[in-house]
């Protein structure tokens, strides 16, 4: 029996099909799968981390993921009927994370930052010049990204699945570490397959406590908002207001609006840039989104180095 995308993964709970029964203990789906080719590369501690699944179908592994211990788990998926057992799967069990329908090539610019990209047998579905493009902006979007690849015939308008392509592709990333083929041997439905870990050479993770910046006056703000003050009795609007004082009331006002717009938008959604910092350490851009991370309690950030 073939599966479809839509029963592409096993979900606890379902009716299991003639297939799902043959896949039970294999190294090479569903749990085993994210045990045997995603969780070797995935850092012991997860607290602060974001973990994007491109082509997640149902969203296994978000559960996984928050399991492990990741604050921020996102599954995108093009497949409205695998992401509708998703859905269910999710709210049936309290899981917080989130799957979004959206087609992989159209999702990279809506999703934050994150420090793993999982794209496991999918990246052979892009078109290969909307897969380029797609690792353009990735580079500077994600530490990690894990792909899961197996044997599969190259089509030309495709990317290709071999180990070989995919480090031409991954060309200005660091040296990927990589799983081989696990022993077939013994598996009940084995599968010829392996997985590769590319790190971005431009993204980090550091301490917020590491970073320095000059201007404090906003770091109470976020509090003062959450308590309901007024935005033009805040500090910051009122010490703003002293500061510039060229500006009209007007200006400072939409001025302390904005921030407290990308307040909500970074509790909401999460960062969609890096900090840009120097060699000591020292923020260049994006005091405020340290600030906000730092009230959100944060211990770490995403970081760009000039």
């Amino acid at each position: 029996m073939v599966k479809s995308f839509e029963t592409y993964q096993q979900i606890p709970g379902e009716p299991m099909t003639r297939r799902d029964k043959q896949e039970v203990g294999s190294k090479f789906w569903n749990q085993g799968k994210w045990d045997n080719f995603v969780l070797p590369f995935i850092s012991d501690d997860c607290e602060d981390m974001t973990l994007v699944d491109v082509g997640c179908n149902a969203g296994l592994f978000l559960k996984l993921a928050k399991d492990k211990g990741f604050r921020t788990a996102i599954g995108i998926d093009a497949n409205g009927e695998a992401v509708r057992r998703g859905v269910k799967y999710r709210d049936s069990i309290d899981g917080d994370y989130e799957i979004r329908l959206q087609q992989m090539e159209e999702c990279i610019d809506k999703l934050p930052m994150s420090d793993y990209t999982i794209l496991a047998n999918v990246h052979y579905y892009f078109y290969i010049h909307n897969w380029l493009q797609y690792l353009d902006k990735l580079i500077s979007k994600t530490r990690y990204c894990i792909i899961i690849t197996s044997i599969k015939r190259d089509r030309i308008c495709e990317a290709s699945a071999s180990t070989e392509s995919l480090k031409r592709y991954f060309k200005q990333w660091e040296e990927p570490l990589i799983i081989p083929k696990p022993s077939l041997e013994g598996d009940p439905f084995p599968r010829h397959q392996w997985s590769l870990c590319f790190k971005s050479p431009l993204i980090e993770r550091v301490q917020l406590d590491s970073l320095s910046y000059n201007n404090h006056i906003q770091d109470n703000f976020y509090k003062e908002l959450d308590d309901g003050i007024d935005i033009r009795k805040t500090q910051y609007y009122i010490e703003t207001k002293q500061y510039r004082r060229k500006w009209t009331e007007e200006n400072v006002f939409k001025h302390i609006v904005s921030k407290k717009e990308l307040y909500e938008d970074v509790k909401k959604n999460g960062l969609f840039q890096p900090l840009i910092i120097d060699d000591n350490n020292k923020i260049l851009e994006g005091n405020h989104r340290c600030a906000i991370m730092k009230h959100l309690g944060y211990k770490t950030i995403l970081i760009r180095r000039t």
